[in-house]
């Protein structure tokens, strides 16, 4: 289909859809439902977390699965500082040789050479940076800003395990620069040790408490490990320091929304909206974005809905509005049109593996069971470290009776996020069932000990132990 065409296509759907949104109500709260595990109708969970804006625990027969939110990433990338030459020359050179002559600098210098090297790495020169840093590397092994400046066009090279190497060796030669544990944080952060980040950015708020842009970092890591409580502190922090940070706002908000304190997050995106209009690099659409998925969180579907289809106005095919107005539909009960959406998300980027995860939704409250397993399986073929697919296939597995398969995908959930308590529940289901009682007693222990306020974990540990003990 054609873009063109597309857009005549969908335009005409999503003022149906407006319409709608009137006429229908859904509660997004999750329904939990307790029976005995030895009976037929054991408790379990729906399929749950799609990739969506609100994230929550639900058990087997809840009507409001959740999506991840794992579409949008960060406004900002974490902050870089390209080190001055130890002998503080400036670090913008746009005429390099004006400046060495004003300097009095040798043109073959190690000095010269650091200020050329910075000059082609601000201007995306990097190759040429890089052999300049190297040269003066091996004429002076020490030199801290040689290193450093090294590092971080390796950085931007994707050479990540180098530029790691690179920023220790400028830390050794001078571990007082906070701007040194800054920038290795970030290597730490793209290699996915977000411990190790971390620790470098508390090194670095040692040496500088009001250190902005390690505060701002400290709180994107945090948010990547999961502690959004601590991201908010941080990235408060950050704006303490720098309240000409306004893009920390968002970051601020994503942690917010996370904790599905919606209406603080509603602010800090109108505030960033308000500050960041018109600057260079900043997309409306994402702050927009981010506000449809707090109305949607706040069960203000109308609103998110208008949002949303007036982005698709804008560019009938953007897939994030796309996915996101799917699940705003499916929320809404609308499920054909939330399969036509969402479809037509994957026609403009068939490997979307956040569209896949919630089109199997759809179409497992559809009771197209078989589809939606075929789909979860693409996802997971485009994304293998996926937990929600997983989790989602395993669901519809085990009401297929497939229980061996049901707990293969369970386990391939907890591979990859193993404190899910509900996929411990749901494995302990599936293991009841398939006759390995120990087993499943084991992981509805495991649920508790991952949320201690899983009721249906409680009921199913108690009443699988009271069977026992007949």
């Amino acid at each position: 289909m054609s873009d063109n065409r597309a857009r005549i296509f969908i335009k005409p759907l999503l003022i149906c859809c407006w319409i709608g949104t009137a006429l229908v109500t859904l509660n997004p709260s999750p329904i939990f439902a307790q029976s005995d595990p030895a009976s037929s109708q054991e408790q379990n969970s729906a399929p749950a977390r799609p990739d969506s804006l609100t994230q929550t625990n639900l058990p087997m027969q809840a009507t409001s699965p959740i999506y991840d939110d794992s579409v949008l990433k960060p406004s900002a990338d974490v902050t870089f500082e390209m080190s001055a030459p130890v002998s503080d020359l400036p670090t913008r050179a746009l005429d390099f040789k004006d400046a060495a002559q004003n300097l009095n600098l040798d043109t073959s210098s190690s000095s010269q050479l650091l200020l050329s090297g910075m000059e082609n790495a601000q201007s995306d020169r990097l190759d040429s940076a890089i052999k300049q840093f190297e040269e003066v590397i091996r004429r002076e092994p020490q030199n801290v800003s040689a290193h450093n400046n090294l590092a971080v066009c390796l950085k931007r090279q994707g050479n990540n395990k180098a530029a790691l190497e690179e920023f220790k060796k400028a830390i050794e030669n001078n571990p007082s620069r906070c701007e040194l544990f800054n920038n290795l944080a970030h290597s730490y952060i793209s290699a996915g040790q977000y411990d190790l980040a971390v620790e470098a950015l508390y090194r670095a708020l040692r040496l500088n408490p009001d250190f902005a842009e390690a505060h701002r970092n400290l709180g994107h890591v945090l948010a990547l490990k999961g502690d959004n409580d601590a991201a908010v502190t941080a990235f408060q922090e950050a704006l303490r320091d720098n309240p000409q940070l306004q893009e920390v706002h968002i970051d601020m908000g994503d942690s917010l929304r996370a904790l599905h304190r919606y209406e603080q997050a509603l602010l800090e995106y109108k505030t960033a909206q308000k500050a960041l209009q018109g600057k260079k690099g900043l997309m409306p659409r994402d702050i927009e974005l981010r506000l449809a998925k707090c109305y949607e969180g706040l069960g203000e579907f109308t609103q998110a809905h208008k949002i949303l289809s007036s982005l698709l106005e804008s560019d009938p095919n953007d897939t994030d509005a796309l996915n996101c107005l799917g699940v705003v539909l499916w929320k809404m009960n609308h499920l054909p049109e939330a399969v036509f959406v969402l479809e037509r998300a994957l026609k403009v980027d068939p490997s979307y593996p956040q569209a896949r995860n919630n089109l199997g939704i759809v179409l497992y409250q559809l009771k197209r069971y078989d589809e939606a397993v075929d789909v979860w399986r693409q996802a997971i073929g485009l994304k293998p470290d996926y937990p929600e697919a997983h989790y989602n296939m395993g669901v519809a597995l085990y009401q297929s009776g497939l229980l061996q398969q049901s707990t293969e995908a369970y386990k391939e959930c907890l591979k990859y996020a193993p404190l899910d308590a509900n996929a411990h529940n749901n494995l302990g289901l599936a293991l009841w069932r398939s006759g390995q009682k120990n087993d499943a007693i084991a992981e509805w222990r495991k649920a508790i000990d991952c949320d201690a306020n899983m009721a249906e974990a409680f009921t199913n540990l108690g009443r699988a132990l009271h069977t026992a003990a007949k």
